[in-house]
């Protein structure tokens, strides 16, 4: 029997709590996650199925270079796990959503606020991306500007890709921010 496992899962920036109960579900299935690399592939290792707790925290900074904020955590029973791309990976043994005892943030105010780091830190700097670059060459594809060279179809079709996976990432974000809004006001 295979020891370990990976797999790829897609999140956007504000999906960490469907990212958590993912990480969760497959530890209660008897895979722990040990490991996780951009653009998405989570690497896991078997283990004993049990209960564990898995919540994310975003501070635009490399926790891992940060001893005092993983000590915070540690403190609190938290196991640090990554930081990846300002994200940072946490775990704590037992599950009880319903007590909320097993939270890294104490009141709604905090979530509110990471949130809205993430919306200025990477949702802003992805949008002006999109504005400047993206859209314009996608025009210009359609447009026919670019020619009719096999390698004008390939950058038309390319910046097409693109103008899809902004678009649905930025409704899917905008969508969720107010939805994580309106359950914490």
């Amino acid at each position: 029997m295979k020891n370990t496992k990976t797999l790829f899962r897609f999140f956007t920036l504000f999906e960490y709590e469907e990212e958590e109960a993912f990480l969760e579900k497959q530890h209660k299935n008897g895979w722990k996650v040990t490991g996780f690399k951009l653009p998405g592939f989570y690497k896991f290792e078997k283990c004993e199925p049990e209960d564990m707790t898995y919540r994310i925290d975003f501070t635009n900074e490399n926790g891992a270079k940060n001893a005092e904020y993983q000590q915070i955590f540690a403190d609190n029973g938290w196991e640090f796990l990554w930081s990846v791309n300002g994200f940072s990976i946490f775990r704590k043994e037992g599950f009880s959503a319903s007590e909320g005892n097993n939270e890294i943030f104490t009141d709604n105010a905090s979530k509110l606020q990471m949130l809205q780091k993430i919306q200025q830190r990477r949702l802003l700097p992805l949008i002006t991306i999109f504005l400047c670059a993206i859209l314009p060459n996608f025009v210009k594809g359609i447009g026919g500007e670019f020619g009719n060279t096999i390698g004008d179809i390939v950058i038309t079709v390319f910046f097409g890709i693109m103008f899809i996976l902004y678009t649905y990432v930025f409704i899917k974000s905008f969508i969720k921010i107010k939805k994580l809004k309106e359950k914490l006001q």
